[in-house]
């Protein structure tokens, strides 16, 4: 009875669009008050508690570094030197894209943040090279959601907070995935820049490649000084998230020069909206789980899982297509936070490891970022470019199937995962 209640509740809540981290709190104080029984003070107890973790420190300083250095410019300086580094092929400019999302998403660690920072630059300039604003728009919003892969990224930070599972080594894990899906996405825009003759082929220049490099390399360094931090054993990954701001702010002012002292005021209240939006999110659903587990649901799914999918990758399959129907209708971070507690232990039974298991389930949920009626990429591009949503469906597609193509390689290979965090530690 208090399961569906709990589920009706919230599907309800939802459907008449209370934001999910009320919509959460509000289910799981009627099942508890009216269902279970139980002293709401439990309820509160356990939010409260949930937030006393030295690794969640990790989310609101990985947000803030990611701020500072989204107004330093740093985005700009991404693109150039990749524009330089592989623009002069078929296709260019969707490459440079392409390795600048993948460059940017190394320092704010979000998808949607990409999605402004890199497509604000990039739609406009692929437009005046030839380029149709639609496919611009497309490659941004599609490569956007590396930032949720390729470190640092607070996908993985919430992930290993809730698999309790060290987020250095997750890091390492997303590098390999982060760099094949670039690739896989370059080949996707090579394809239809080809059949399209977009960009017209160029001489490579020299000495732009190391003046935009030079004024690239500060903000390049940043991953490079978090993941070899962790590496060596220097800091931990929430010691790295301080170093990150600390990194940020100097470069900020001292190197690029901006933004200005003025700003900060600014940059500091945006952090603390996406950390609060967070953080309520993640104490909202530990109340939800607490439920969920009185009722025995992660028991009774595993058993349900055990005879629909008799192997593991049957299995690990669909945690995908779940994952994909989720991510429609939920962000990653909610969709981590109600999915880690009821899909983990079923991966558990499968003896699937929790890091490759964390991997595929965040390389799926991901893909909800380019998909109605929640895709946030999807809506930041289409206000950028002022294309209608309507209109991006049908040419993102292809990127789309590269996305999900990505969540199967990394679960039938788990050694694309694996192979970084079990040679480095």
């Amino acid at each position: 009875m208090a399961t569906q209640v709990l589920f009706g509740v919230f599907a309800l809540l939802l459907l008449i669009k209370v934001p999910i981290p009320f919509a959460l709190g509000l289910s799981t104080i009627f099942t508890v008050a009216f269902v279970s029984e139980r002293p709401l003070l439990v309820v509160v107890q356990r939010m409260a508690t949930s937030m006393e973790s030295f690794a969640l420190i990790a989310v609101p300083l990985f947000v803030l570094a990611g701020e500072i250095m989204n107004q330093s410019g740093a985005g700009k300086r991404l693109v150039d030197f990749a524009n330089i580094l592989i623009g002069h092929i078929t296709g260019g400019l969707a490459h440079a894209n392409i390795i600048g999302s993948m460059f940017f998403g190394g320092i704010s660690g979000a998808a949607s943040a990409d999605t402004a920072a890199i497509g604000s630059i990039m739609i406009p300039a692929m437009s005046e090279g030839g380029y149709s604003k639609t496919f611009s728009t497309i490659v941004t919003i599609s490569s956007s959601p590396i930032g949720n892969i390729i470190p640092p990224s607070i996908t993985m930070v919430i992930y290993g907070w809730l698999a309790g599972i060290p987020i250095s080594r997750l890091f390492m894990a997303g590098i390999v995935p982060g760099i094949l899906i670039g690739i896989l996405l370059m080949i996707v825009s090579y394809i239809i820049s080809k059949r399209n003759n977009y960009g017209v082929k160029k001489d490579f220049d020299l000495s732009g490649f190391w003046e935009t490099f030079v004024s690239a390399f500060p903000a390049l360094l940043m991953p490079i000084i978090i993941l070899g931090g962790m590496f060596i054993g220097m800091f931990t990954a929430t010691e790295a998230a301080a170093v990150a701001v600390v990194y940020g702010f100097f470069i900020s002012i001292f190197v690029y020069k901006e933004p200005g002292l003025s700003e900060f005021p600014n940059i500091f209240i945006r952090a603390c909206k996406i950390s609060g939006s967070i953080m309520l999110l993640i104490a909202m659903t530990e109340g939800f789980g607490w439920v969920m587990s009185l009722e025995q649901i992660p028991l009774h799914l595993s058993l349900f899982f055990t005879e629909a999918t008799p192997t593991a990758t049957l299995f690990l399959f669909a945690t995908i297509l779940i994952s994909l129907i989720v991510g429609m209708f939920l962000t990653p971070t909610a969709a981590l936070v109600l999915l880690v507690p009821i899909l983990l232990p079923v991966a558990e039974t499968f003896i699937i490891d929790p890091l490759h298991f964390g991997l595929v389930l965040v390389s799926a949920l991901v893909v909800g970022h380019v998909t109605p009626p929640v895709g946030l990429c999807l809506y930041v591009g289409s206000n950028i470019s002022g294309i209608p949503i309507s209109g991006l469906i049908k040419p993102v597609m292809p990127f789309f199937i590269t996305l999900v193509l990505l969540s199967v390689l990394i679960a039938i290979f788990p050694e694309m995962v694996m192979f970084l965090p079990e040679l480095l530690f």
